[in-house]
């Protein structure tokens, strides 16, 4: 993989980074106008409108390359996805943030065992590292850890899962398309769900039934959805191009713009700690793309 497409794959990750961490400060105010599947049902309504107008004027084809291979990445990113926020039930977000941002960590697995493709002691060494510093940033309570901690790990893993087919089988498929494929992909599943939880309603964001819309949950909505928009297209379009080992160490850059989105939004403070983790996340990026560079360097 030519170095300056290297590049351009870790740029777009930082920008979906950046986009998505902004949009999931948000998120709360939703929660107190409806639940969690409603919400991921008008998303999707917001969403794939604004994706079909995006092909439209780029004439991007949306016609999938290849149905079932987009099908099953589409299914393994979206579970991954649905298990976070189903912990996010049960867990503080800390603990399920950091199953979640163990995908990296999966990636790399998966690329040794799944397509037989060697990372190098410095890869795996800066992937390791990378996870290390998610933990020092999100701080999950060891003490507290339980069998649902399993469950945001278990996300990870088919996020990871679902990053490492984009790149091995679905290099064709154009951006936009991938993207259509995880928002009507949850959105069905959210549909499901909500049909769930107006049955057996309960009172938290994940069990909350369906409610008529406000006008402010409509504009939050849609807020979310454009941004989303953005932000899965270039993630999508950097694990097209890019290595998915790489983009993944660069996708912890959202524990970074969280931070710094929480303190300049709310004011929130980050301790030595976390701010510890930052570096530690940023040095295992370097070592990444040195890494790809050595990689790229041996069989040229």
């Amino acid at each position: 993989m030519p170095l300056n497409q290297t590049f351009v794959a870790a740029g777009l990750a930082l920008a979906a980074s950046a986009v998505l961490s902004f949009i999931d400060n948000f998120v709360a105010a939703v929660s107190h106008e409806a639940g969690l599947w409603q919400f991921q049902v008008f998303r999707t309504l917001f969403a794939v409108p604004l994706l079909l107008v995006a092909a439209r004027v780029s004439g991007r084809a949306i016609r999938p390359v290849n149905v079932s291979r987009l099908a099953g990445r589409s299914l393994a990113v979206s579970i991954g996805l649905l298990i976070y926020f189903a912990a996010l039930g049960t867990l503080p977000v800390s603990q399920a943030g950091a199953g979640l941002f163990s995908a990296p960590l999966w990636v790399a697995v998966l690329t040794v065992v799944l397509f037989r493709r060697k990372i190098g002691g410095l890869g795996a060494f800066a992937v390791l590292l990378g996870f290390a510093g998610a933990l020092m940033l999100l701080q999950p309570d060891l003490g507290n850890l339980t069998m649902l901690s399993l469950m945001p790990l278990l996300a990870g893993l088919f996020y990871g899962l679902g990053m490492m087919l984009t790149r091995h089988w679905c290099t064709q498929e154009s951006a936009i398309t991938l993207a259509l494929g995880i928002f009507v992909t949850i959105g069905v599943a959210a549909i499901i769900m909500l049909g769930v939880v107006t049955l057996w309603p309960g009172d938290t964001f994940i069990s909350a039934p369906w409610t008529a819309p406000s006008e402010r949950f409509l504009w939050l909505t849609a807020f979310q959805a454009v941004g989303a928009v953005c932000a899965v297209t270039l993630i999508a379009q950097a694990y097209r191009i890019g290595n998915p080992t790489m983009v993944a160490v660069f996708e912890y850059s959202f524990l970074i713009f969280a931070s710094l989105w929480g303190f300049l939004l709310w004011g929130t403070a980050t301790n030595a700690l976390a701010w510890a983790g930052i570096a530690v996340i940023l040095c295992s990026g370097i070592l990444m793309a040195v890494s790809q560079k050595d990689t790229e360097n041996s069989t040229t």
